[in-house]
């Protein structure tokens, strides 16, 4: 008997291959949406640092901190969990496109950059800081939806993300 994480899954990768639209927004979201959230972010750094130059940098400076930090935590989770992409364990799962490695599916590495972008956008008061949060959740959706990661991938990614934008939201108030 499948577990709750692994029904939700299912219920959400269930519709892949039976509409071509809905396949085409999933794998936007799941493949290109973090970019779209990363560019998003550049240009609110930008927008708010214009008056003053150097205010350009800490955004910058602190995302890049932060990710290194999640990503670093995450692979260290990953390490000890060793929970395979949701393709491995089940023949039922309809895959959009195929991913890089099939070894690390907790946690999720574009949660936790969207979490991030959404968490940073908001430290730093970045200009339409809101608009990241429908974005993020469509790259969450979408990296369940093509097949990639079952749920609790992605709020482990946000959890990371969580904990390394606090850390880095402290650093900012020290400073």
């Amino acid at each position: 008997m499948p577990d709750i994480n692994t029904k939700v899954f299912l219920k959400i990768n269930a519709p892949v291959g039976k509409s071509k639209l809905l396949d085409a927004f999933g794998r936007a979201g799941a493949e290109w949406a973090i970019l779209a959230m990363l560019g998003w972010y550049v240009a609110g750094v930008f927008i708010n640092g214009l008056p003053e130059k150097w205010l350009i940098l800490p955004p910058l400076v602190f995302f890049v901190a932060s990710w290194c930090v999640g990503w670093l935590i995450g692979l260290g989770m990953a390490i000890n969990l060793r929970e395979p992409r949701p393709h491995v364990n089940s023949t039922q799962v309809k895959l959009l496109f195929s991913p890089l490695m099939s070894w690390k599916s907790f946690p999720s590495d574009h949660s936790m950059s969207a979490g991030l972008l959404v968490f940073l956008s908001f430290i730093f008061n970045l200009p339409g800081a809101w608009a990241t949060i429908p974005m993020a959740l469509w790259v969450m959706w979408g990296r369940v939806y093509a097949g990639l990661h079952y749920p609790l991938d992605v709020l482990g990614g946000v959890s990371v993300a969580l904990f390394a934008s606090a850390v880095s939201y402290y650093i900012v108030k020290m400073l």
